[in-house]
């Protein structure tokens, strides 16, 4: 059985468009789905992920797309219709917001050693001390907590959204900022930020620009 994988959502008047000849476009609503045909059950395999990566960012380079995760399928074309029309607004919306940016990550390193210890080190460990340990190992750090205030305020005026979140980067912890950046903004946001790297020990380190996977949903 064949489903179709989505790459993004875009605006269906960008006649300009070049994507891969596997690709096609189904358009309703205003908008227009990209997909490749696929089976139902997607191979996870890296080669994979990192081509549908590609993909994505090759859309992102020529016009203003809602990227998707690997693994966004939906069932057939009459779906992908139905889907574009329920969302209509919401894509419009985010279309709109995304539109001309890039997203820009910096993230901060966190050591969490010491919390971790308690729970994989064979010793006895009571339920309380198990959970309070998992409460700490993913709570944000204070030191984080004021880089990230510090990152925001210097960084003011130059994007128009930014979240932030745990996550695990080369088998590290990181607290990862991400920022939606208009690209008129770009040079003067990496400026900005390395101009305060260099007076603050371990800020963290930038990286970008991407699709804005962050400011998709």
């Amino acid at each position: 059985m064949m489903s179709l994988l989505l790459y993004g959502i875009i605006a269906d008047d960008d006649e300009l468009l070049v994507v891969d000849p596997t690709m096609r476009l189904i358009k309703a609503a205003g908008l227009a789905a990209i997909f490749t045909v696929c089976e139902a059950e997607i191979s996870r395999e890296p080669a994979l992920v990192l081509a549908f990566g590609d993909q994505v960012m090759r859309i992102h380079q020529q016009t203003t797309v809602i990227p998707m995760r690997y693994g966004s399928v939906l069932a057939d074309e009459d779906t992908v219709i139905q889907h574009l029309h329920e969302y209509k607004v919401r894509y419009q919306v985010r279309l709109a917001e995304l539109d001309n940016c890039e997203e820009m990550g910096i993230r901060i390193t966190l050591d969490l050693t010491a919390e971790d210890e308690v729970i994989t080190k064979p010793l006895p460990v009571s339920g309380h001390n198990y959970l309070l340990a998992r409460k700490r190992a993913y709570a944000i750090p204070e030191q984080a907590e004021q880089q990230a205030i510090l990152i925001n305020k210097a960084l003011a005026g130059l994007y128009r959204q930014h979240c932030a979140d745990l996550s695990v980067f080369n088998g590290q912890y990181t607290y990862l900022l991400s920022y939606l950046v208009p690209r008129i903004k770009l040079p003067e946001f990496c400026e900005r930020f390395n101009t305060l790297a260099e007076s603050i020990t371990d800020l963290g380190f930038i990286s970008g620009p991407w699709p804005p996977y962050n400011f998709a949903s």
